[in-house]
C-alpha cells in the first residue's frame, strides 16, 4: 500500500487513517479532543484482517471511528514500548488481535483480544463516547 496513511498489513479500502504508533496517535487525539483506537495484531493473523478489511469498514464503525477515534495500528512484532505497555493492561489478552481503547493520554479505557462482532464493537464505542473523560 502506498498511502502513508492506509493500514500497514491489511486493506481497510481507505476507510481509515492509520497511526502506526501511539506517540502519533497521542498527538492527534490530544489535537481533535477524541479517544483513540488501538488495532493490535500482526500480518499473518487471520482475525486481525477480518477485523481491519471487515468490521472496521462497517459504515456503522467507520463513521465513529472517524468521529470519535484517532485510529491506530501496532504490529505484534514491534518493539514500541507505549504500545507494549498498553498491550500488557489488556486482562486475559491471549489471542490476536488486540483492541484498545485510550483517552489522549494514552490511558488504557477499555481492551480485549481475539475475535468479535460489529454489535459488541459498536456496544464498546457507544460506551466509551458516552462517559465523561
Amino acid at each position: 500500500m502506498s498511502d502513508p496513511n492506509s493500514h500497514p498489513h491489511f486493506d481497510d479500502r481507505g476507510a481509515n487513517h492509520w497511526f502506526v504508533t501511539l506517540e502519533g496517535g497521542i498527538d492527534e487525539a490530544k489535537r481533535s479532543g477524541r479517544l483513540i483506537f488501538v488495532e493490535f495484531g500482526r500480518k499473518a493473523c487471520t482475525d486481525c484482517r477480518t477485523l481491519v478489511e471487515v468490521l472496521l469498514t462497517d459504515a456503522q464503525i467507520t463513521n465513529k471511528l472517524r468521529t470519535h477515534f484517532v485510529t491506530v495500528a501496532a504490529d505484534a512484532d514491534s518493539d514500541d514500548p507505549a504500545i507494549l505497555a498498553l498491550a500488557m493492561q489488556v486482562q486475559d489478552a491471549t489471542t490476536l488481535p488486540y483492541v484498545m481503547f485510550s483517552d489522549a493520554e494514552g490511558e488504557l479505557l477499555h481492551g480485549f483480544s481475539g475475535p468479535t462482532s460489529v454489535a459488541d464493537l459498536l456496544q464498546i464505542m457507544d460506551r466509551l463516547i458516552a462517559e465523561p473523560s
